[in-house]
């Protein structure tokens, strides 16, 4: 088999989640480089990252080009809250197997376009500060930050790719006990939430409220940290 042969049937393999399939077509002195994350990964290594890869994902190949023992893939993976592209450069042996898997992942774009918001993952810190314009510069001098004014007593973090915020500078004087930054998780559905922490052990210290962006709610764990939780509806 040719390199776009093999990145062919390498991918229809990763799209059914044919493991035993995948398998067969990697070299077993196979070298998979994740750039993304800087980690080098053996055959075995390989297939188990594909194979464990979290949340019901979905695999579409979009392009294969190539010639000789090298292709390049590009395709799209979708995981119900983001999508993400990788491009994949394979290199395949005179068998036709592959012996070297370079990937490149882009950040996930969540349907609409910003940053995606995982249910229950660690989503947006605030920050609680004295002086809003005092707290902007400092941040923005010392670490490059940029803002989305929110009126006078608020601004949103935005994210290094410019698509959506990862936290806020709040002055409002409502942050969490001794300015200790808040963090903040990400819900599909609040009210399920909140009983899930009250089943675990944690305790409501602020009711679900509506606020610009959806409803939120703050509690404690049993240890007495503070956290948050919102969510868009």
């Amino acid at each position: 088999m040719d390199a776009v042969t093999t990145m062919t049937r390498y991918s229809d393999a990763v799209a059914a989640r044919d493991w035993a399939d995948l398998t067969d077509l990697l070299s077993p002195g196979l070298v998979a480089r994740l750039l993304h994350t800087g980690e080098v990964l053996d055959r075995e290594g390989y297939v188990a990252f594909n194979r464990d890869y979290p949340g019901p994902w979905t695999f579409q190949r979009e392009q294969v080009v190539g010639a000789g023992p090298a292709a390049a893939l590009r395709a799209r993976v979708d995981d119900g809250t983001a999508t993400y592209h990788v491009a994949s450069f394979g290199t395949v042996d005179p068998a036709g197997l592959l012996t070297e898997l370079v990937e490149v992942w882009t950040d996930g774009v969540a349907a609409g376009g910003g940053r995606p918001h995982p249910h229950h993952g660690i989503d947006y810190v605030e920050v609680a500060v004295d002086d809003l314009a005092v707290a902007e510069r400092f941040y923005a001098d010392a670490f490059g930050w940029r803002f989305q004014r929110y009126g006078p007593s608020y601004a949103g973090i935005l994210a290094p790719s410019g698509r959506g915020e990862v936290g806020g500078l709040d002055a409002t004087g409502s942050g969490s006990p001794e300015g200790r930054p808040l963090v903040l998780l990400h819900s599909r559905d609040l009210d399920a939430t909140v009983a899930a922490v009250q089943a675990a052990g944690g305790t409501v210290t602020v009711p679900p409220y509506a606020f610009p962006g959806g409803r939120r709610f703050h509690f404690t764990d049993p240890g007495g940290t503070e956290l948050g939780v919102w969510s868009g509806s």
